[in-house]
C-alpha cells in the first residue's frame, strides 16, 4: 500500500513537471530564507538543520547538515553518520500559501558512514552474516522530490524523498571490511521549520 502511495506521487510530480504551467511567483514568498529540521532525525537521535533561499522564478538552494545514528538496525549493530548537502531546487508552478508546493531537485554532498557489526549465523547455519567494523567518507550526489506547504503564519513543512549514489573516498581496498566502493543513497525528509 505503501509503495502504491510512493508511486502515486511520483507520478504527480512527473505529470506537473511535463504541463510546464506559468512560472508565476507569489511574490511575498520571494526572497525569503527558511530554517528547518528534519523530524526523521528524531529517530536518529541527532538533530539535521538547514537553511533555504528561494529566489526569483521558483528557484531555491539550500544547505543542510545531516547527521544520525541507529544501533540494531537491519543487521547492523552501529550505523552512524554525518555530512553536508547542497540541494537545488525548482518549484513546480506558483508558489502560494497555504497549498502544497510541489518542487523537484539535485543534491551534492559528503557523508561519513561508519558501520559496526557482530557476525551471527542461526542455528540450522543456513543464514548468517559476517562480522563488519567499516569507516570512511564518501562524496554522494542524486535527485529528489518533495511537496513544501507555507503556512500564512510563516511555518513550513517540507516532505521528500531522494534517491542517488554515494562513492566512497580513499577507500582501503586490502581492508576485509570494504564490500563495495559505493552506496545506494535513499533519504527520506519531513521536516518543519520557519520562513524569515
Amino acid at each position: 500500500m505503501q509503495k502504491l502511495v510512493l508511486s502515486s506521487i511520483w507520478l504527480l510530480f512527473l505529470f506537473y513537471s511535463l504541463l510546464g504551467y506559468s512560472q508565476k511567483l507569489t511574490r511575498s514568498l520571494e526572497k525569503r530564507v527558511l530554517v528547518k529540521t528534519n523530524l526523521f532525525s528524531l529517530i536518529a537521535q541527532k538533530p539535521t538543520f538547514s537553511l533555504e533561499k528561494i529566489f526569483k522564478r521558483g528557484y531555491s538552494a539550500e544547505i543542510s547538515f545531516v547527521q544520525g545514528e541507529f544501533n540494531f538496525f537491519f543487521f547492523t549493530d552501529h550505523y552512524q553518520y554525518q555530512g553536508f548537502l547542497i540541494r537545488t531546487k525548482k518549484y513546480l508552478g506558483d508558489m502560494e500559501f497555504s497549498k502544497l508546493n510541489p518542487y523537484m531537485a539535485v543534491y551534492t554532498g559528503t557523508l561519513k558512514r561508519t558501520i559496526q557489526t557482530e557476525g551471527q549465523s542461526n542455528n540450522a547455519g543456513w543464514f548468517g552474516f559476517s562480522t563488519r567494523n567499516f569507516s570512511s567518507n564518501s562524496i554522494r550526489g542524486g535527485g529528489s522530490f518533495g511537496l513544501a506547504y507555507f503556512s500564512k503564519s510563516k511555518i513550513v513543512l517540507d516532505g521528500q524523498t531522494s534517491l542517488g549514489y554515494g562513492r566512497y573516498i580513499h577507500l582501503n581496498q586490502a581492508n576485509p571490511n570494504t564490500y563495495a566502493k559505493g552506496y545506494l543513497d535513499m533519504q527520506v525528509w519531513l521536516s518543519v521549520g520557519y520562513a524569515f
